[in-house]
């Protein structure tokens, strides 16, 4: 991811919080009609109505240009989603139903430019949960 791609996420993502309400919604039923098993898989969790899944969305998006600071929190979500059944489809079902949801909140301005900036950001993330999954546990 460039430079200019990280810029491209952090502003079109400020552009969409304006409307966190609107995001969080399209977010959910792009996510539930793509992967109605997820239902099941995320029930209970409360991060969805409380402002955490923002928050926490926010948090990577203006870490995207250098996760590592954030990677023990990726690895910590990546465990506890695994917990609950959750694979690597499934987080790139996470990704697409939020990338449908941006450009439902963000409109035409969200242009295959964006697509491509906020597909590479996903990729990244997902890639530091699966590589977490697939490492040796440190011992305690």
């Amino acid at each position: 991811m460039t430079p200019q791609q990280a810029q491209i996420v952090k502003n079109s993502f400020r552009t969409a919080m304006a409307r966190r309400d609107r995001l969080a919604g399209c977010f959910l039923a792009e996510l539930f009609a793509r992967d109605p098993a997820l239902w099941e898989k995320l029930r209970g969790e409360s991060g969805w109505r409380d402002g955490s899944f923002a928050n926490g969305l926010a948090a990577i998006v203006a870490s995207i240009d250098r996760l590592h600071p954030i990677a023990a929190v990726l690895e910590w979500v990546a465990y506890r989603g695994a917990a609950r059944g959750l694979a690597e489809r499934h987080h790139v079902a996470i990704a697409d139903a939020l990338m449908a949801a941006l450009e439902a909140v963000i409109g035409p301005a969200f242009n295959p430019i964006h697509r491509q900036a906020w597909w590479l950001a996903c990729r990244s993330v997902i890639d530091v949960m699966v590589a977490a999954l697939h490492a040796e546990p440190l011992a305690a």
